[in-house]
């Protein structure tokens, strides 16, 4: 049988085993897409257009939907493709991959049904998602004695835990509800920090290397200042979700967000700034630090940049590097140059900009909180335009 990926003419081409020959395809298709309705969906609900089902609080809803759901689905695409290269082994596709699909798309889906049964769909969907993705992930990182990537399983092992937790707590108690998603939150920051403090040095030494050979700069190798970034990151974590108004919570979140920025100022995100495929992964990792320093200001005196901090967090570090990596992925996987279009350079610019104005926004739909919406949605409607056509086409042929 031919390999989908590397058919070339469009009339031999089934596009149903192209799109489900890798998990980034189907994954940063739908999660390209739902971008779209679920910031869509919010601004319809703030200005009163729509409601919301009952049962769980829509601010509850729209916080799941952007840990579980958006990062959730980014998340499997990302793992379920690495791992072929972690491991050397074939990558999850057809049949099982259409599944893990269809049940991501089937969680959404009864995200917004009402009553008990839109409830029993969302939650079932949900803890079917997040298992299938830790049994599958498991399978292939213990198989091929992949230690390294043990801490992968860790998290989705965490993840799964906290989507039963959720769940069962239906129509519960809101600030156990809360803690799941604070909890939810700094997984998905995890994974970010595991997986970004891995690539965004190495792309970037590597970009230096081809296109700077005159450069003397070298990115350091992970060493006891990641270690202690990390730790402070993950103590942080531990103070947000359980006492996220204590002092002592406040300073590990102000001693975090130093360690992180200066982690991230050891990568020298300066010297690729011609790349936007660079620079945009360094920007998007930067939120992260700018985060935890409104957050702790927050907790220290000043409550009312809470919400500044979890959007800094949420929309700008979650939010523009999901559409960084997802750009830089797609490009590579496809056998295409790893060079930024100018639509693309475009979304990033309007990513970022959006990211700032959300920070900026006060609760309620407003001037900010308007543009900010617009700003997420022409970032993600200018993905679909440029990836939609690389997505659906096979690998092109090497030359």
């Amino acid at each position: 049988m031919p390999n989908p990926e590397l058919q070339s003419d469009p009339a031999e081409v089934n596009y149903v085993d192209v799109v489900f020959s890798y998990a980034f395809r189907p994954f940063f298709l739908l999660i390209g897409v739902y971008a779209l309705l679920m910031l869509l969906a919010w601004a319809f609900y703030l200005s009163g257009v729509i409601v919301w089902p009952e049962g769980i609080t829509p601010r509850v809803r729209h916080g799941h939907e952007m840990i579980f759901g958006f990062a959730g689905g980014a998340i499997a695409g990302f793992l379920l493709t690495a791992v072929a290269t972690w491991t050397n082994r074939p990558p999850v596709s057809g049949a099982t991959l259409m599944a893990m699909s269809a049940v991501w798309v089937l969680a959404r889906l009864g995200g917004f049904l009402p009553g008990s049964f839109g409830w029993l769909i969302w939650g079932m969907s949900s803890l079917m998602f997040w298992g299938g993705l830790l049994a599958l992930m498991s399978g292939e990182v213990i198989a091929a004695k992949n230690e390294r990537n043990y801490k992968a399983l860790l998290l989705l092992t965490v993840f799964l835990l906290v989507e039963g937790v959720f769940f069962i707590n239906a129509g519960g108690s809101v600030d156990l509800q809360d803690k799941c998603l604070r909890l939810g939150l700094f997984l998905v920051l995890g994974m970010i920090i595991m997986v970004g403090g891995r690539i965004i040095p190495a792309f970037s030494q590597n970009w230096l290397r081809s296109n700077c050979p005159e450069s003397s700069a070298v990115i350091p190798a992970f060493d006891r200042i990641d270690s202690t970034a990390i730790a402070l990151t993950a103590l942080f974590g531990v103070g947000f979700v359980l006492w996220p108004n204590s002092s002592v919570t406040g300073v590990l979140g102000l001693l975090a967000a130093f360690a992180q920025a200066y982690r991230l100022a050891r990568w020298q995100g300066w010297r690729v700034g011609r790349e936007p495929l660079l620079w945009v992964l360094h920007l998007g990792y930067a939120w992260i630090p700018v985060g935890f320093l409104l957050l702790s200001i927050a907790i220290l005196g000043k409550p009312s940049l809470w919400e500044s901090g979890i959007h800094a967090l949420t929309y700008g570090a979650v939010g523009s590097l999901i559409l960084g990596v997802a750009a830089r992925v797609a490009l590579g996987h496809t056998g295409r140059p790893l060079q930024s279009f100018p639509l693309m350079t475009l979304a990033f610019v309007l990513i970022n900009l959006g990211a700032l104005s959300r920070v900026i926004a006060q609760p309620g739909i407003g001037g900010w909180m308007t543009l900010s919406i617009a700003l997420w949605m022409g970032a993600y409607g200018l993905f679909l335009s440029q990836y939609v056509p690389i997505l659906l086409a096979p690998r092109l042929k090497a030359s």
